[in-house]
């Protein structure tokens, strides 16, 4: 059995009409492992930035669009940026910076706060040349990074929501894994965003369908985040068996860098040959992607190989 039939790096959307809610169910195996075993990360790291790539996927794939949906983290901690890209169908990567020093002070224990320390989370959805960017910003207020996606929906988008994040290896030094869930408060019969302020429901009704939908969703367990076992299809039915969930396909997740030596050498080519002769070392301009790590070597005189 693949990966794929396992039921990882694919997502499952599913929808609960008799409690006006609507979520994700997202793993991550492989595709994952790829993007975190590019680099050197240590594992505080690692974990955080496949929640931030969770969450990429649950927002990205929640929206339809065409184009890219990006998550990032910026702030004054040990680990200063996370970046995370969902680009339509369902192609990943992401990368961080840190201080990797300051991580070993801290030890294998810090929590969520005194990895980030203060700062933002931004969520970017970009169409391409032709159209204008989205962009929400929250700050990064909360004890992991579940929390800080549920204020940006509730302080940005006015949507109640429940997210739950979870990744892990699959044994001691083993390959990474990695499990979202995100479950939404709807206007009763209605498949597309809430329109009250604030986020606040309109009615006693509603707060019920809802406080229900959270509660269930609340009971799902690590290893139902990360699999392989339950399959996703018996996790919703496990939640919500009793109010007829529906489900529904969508692509498989890949890796999918969008780095590329002709890209490069166009970012190159607009700066003058003095400057290009600076950049060069031992007769060479390297340029590293930040987030697949590929190496790329250019003659400054002619931007080639």
């Amino acid at each position: 059995m693949n990966d794929n039939e396992k039921g990882l790096d694919r997502v499952l959307p599913f929808q609960i009409d008799a409690l006006d809610a609507r979520g994700r169910l997202v793993r991550l195996g492989p595709v994952v492992d790829t993007i975190l075993s590019r680099h050197d990360y240590p594992d505080a790291v690692s974990r955080l930035l496949a929640e931030a790539i969770l969450v990429a996927v649950l927002l990205g794939n929640s929206v339809k669009f065409d184009g890219t949906f990006t998550v990032q983290t910026k702030s004054d901690g040990p680990l200063s940026l996370m970046v995370a890209d969902f680009t339509t169908p369902g192609a990943l990567r992401g990368y961080a910076q840190f201080d990797r020093e300051a991580l070993e002070v801290l030890g294998p224990d810090a929590s969520f706060t005194q990895l980030v320390g203060k700062g933002y989370l931004a969520m970017t959805l970009d169409q391409g040349p032709e159209t204008d960017r989205y962009q929400g910003i929250v700050a990064l207020e909360g004890d992991n990074l579940a929390e800080c996606a549920e204020a940006y929906f509730r302080d940005s988008e006015q949507i109640p929501t429940l997210v739950r994040l979870a990744s892990r290896r699959a044994w001691p030094d083993g390959p990474w894994l990695a499990g979202g869930l995100m479950i939404q408060h709807l206007p009763h019969g209605s498949a597309g965003p809430r329109a009250d302020f604030g986020g606040h429901l309109p009615n006693a009704v509603d707060e019920d369908r809802w406080m229900n939908a959270r509660s269930k969703a609340a009971t799902i367990s690590v290893d139902e985040l990360v699999g392989p076992e339950p399959r996703m299809e018996e996790v919703a039915w496990r939640l919500y068996h009793e109010d007829d969930v529906r489900v529904y396909p969508t692509p498989l997740l890949s890796v999918g860098c969008r780095c590329s030596r002709e890209r490069i050498a166009g970012v190159l080519a607009q700066f003058s040959p003095e400057d290009r002769a600076d950049m060069a070392v031992d007769g060479k301009i390297l340029v590293t992607c930040e987030f697949c790590n590929a190496g790329f070597a250019f003659d400054p005189e002619t931007v080639e190989a």
